[in-house]
């Protein structure tokens, strides 16, 4: 997920009124790192990187900036206040108005019009952040991938291809539900995915954010032993790419993906 272009999923958040017991499981099974950073409204901002990356791909409020425990999606905006007023007209809805970022950045959260929550985030002026890795294979525990379910695929595709420019492309490759890989901007291929969960039961609308592992059902069973819980997979495609989707021991939705084997 190297682009940073405006519309590219650049980041993920975490809210979680248990920061320490975060750290602890996401440390242990993807072996994480973590840097506290002060910020200006006094509160403490917990930098997420996956081990040996150079850059850090996520964060961690505390305390948490929604009341929900969730892992939610971050966008890039070239501008966060036409972006609010933009997608509000699209049907989003508005959960916690533009102000400052972390990193001195703007951002705002949203919910989509399914109720799913997510972030657009605006880079602070001077900010270094277009100098990203260049393409290549992710390293193991970072996010390369995201995912977003929805009961209703035509709305969300419509929504997130008004709201940020993505286009789909139907993969045929996952057997057990349609599923359309997302091409942001700047992607040369999908950087992430949208699930049709229509025919699905229980949780149907999520947006998650998808990690590489080595070894899926190695990984997931590694997960449930922290007290995780498998809610579909380990799964594998018609072309050798195996996921799995999980709630980690506060009930915080995630998914792990192993890459298909070299020939």
């Amino acid at each position: 997920m190297a682009t940073m272009d405006p519309g590219s999923v650049v980041w993920f958040e975490i809210d979680t009124a248990d920061p320490q017991a975060a750290k602890d499981f996401y440390g242990s099974l993807l072996g994480w790192t973590f840097q506290t950073v002060p910020v200006a409204d006094g509160r403490t901002y917990t930098l997420i990187t996956a081990k040996g990356a150079p850059l850090p791909m996520g964060g961690l409020w505390e305390p948490a900036a929604v009341s929900e425990e969730a892992m939610s999606l971050s966008v890039r905006s070239a501008d966060v206040d036409t972006d609010v007023a933009r997608l509000k007209d699209l049907g989003a809805t508005v959960v916690a108005p533009t102000g400052p970022a972390a990193d001195g950045g703007r951002y705002a959260r949203l919910r989509d019009p399914r109720g799913t929550l997510f972030s657009v985030w605006q880079q602070p002026a001077g900010n270094a952040a277009d100098q990203q890795p260049g393409p290549g294979v992710p390293l193991p525990g970072s996010m390369a991938w995201f995912e977003i379910g929805t009961a209703d695929i035509e709305a969300s595709k419509t929504f997130y291809a008004d709201a940020f420019g993505w286009n789909y492309i139907h993969d045929t490759g996952v057997t057990s539900r349609p599923y359309f890989a997302a091409v942001t901007p700047g992607a040369e291929r999908g950087s992430g995915g949208l699930g049709d969960n229509s025919t699905a039961k229980g949780t149907r609308d999520y947006a998650a954010p998808q990690f590489l592992t080595p070894d899926v059902p190695t990984a997931v069973e590694k997960a449930k032993s922290l007290g995780a819980t498998a809610e579909a997979g380990p799964e594998t495609t018609a072309y050798g790419l195996t996921f799995a989707r999980l709630k980690d021991p506060r009930g915080i939705r995630f998914l792990l993906f192993s890459l298909p084997p070299m020939d």
